[in-house]
């Protein structure tokens, strides 16, 4: 497990990408435990637990999907099956790259306390940085440039984000 978290960290540095991690569904299991657990951690006193691992379902479940049909879609394009055979590894390095995130947010909210434009200044910057870590999962994922990578990474967290406006518009 600790090197597997050595390639985690090398992959926040940009210096390996997914195919460095096992294709393993009991990791990914695993990552898909820590992603609720970091769930539990709430930024915001006002939002509920429960609403938080909503979120981190949600995240879980339009991620894993995501790719699933991404990596489809690369398949058929280029008419092999070598990048589906990848979807263990960029699920693993996803959902593990967006659980040490949030924890890494977390703690540093939690020792700075920082409050209004602070706090935002602190998501949009952490914001900006995970689309680029992700865009860097995606570039090896679909062997492809760093900006088609980091475009499927914003085309991820914009489709994460319709879908929770969409569940909240319909739990409301």
């Amino acid at each position: 497990m600790l090197l597997n978290l050595k390639v985690f960290i090398d992959i926040l540095q940009f210096s390996k990408g997914p195919q460095d991690l096992p294709a393993s569904s009991s990791l990914l299991s695993f990552i898909i435990l820590a992603n609720m657990a970091v769930g539990l951690i709430s930024l915001d006193p006002n939002i509920d637990y429960t609403m938080n691992i909503f979120f981190a379902l949600i995240y879980i479940i339009v991620t894993i999907l995501f790719i699933k049909a991404a990596l489809t879609i690369r398949d058929n394009n280029t008419k092999t099956n070598k990048y589906s055979v990848r979807y263990l590894q960029v699920c693993s390095g996803t959902l593990g790259i967006h659980a040490l995130i949030t924890l890494m947010t977390g703690i540093i909210v939690l020792l700075l306390s920082p409050t209004g434009n602070l706090m935002l200044s602190l998501f949009f910057v952490i914001s900006i940085y995970g689309w680029f870590v992700n865009g860097h999962i995606f570039k090896n994922a679909f062997d492809t440039t760093m900006m088609f990578g980091l475009s499927i990474s914003i085309l991820h967290s914009m489709l994460f984000l319709l879908v929770i406006v969409i569940l909240i518009q319909i739990l409301i």
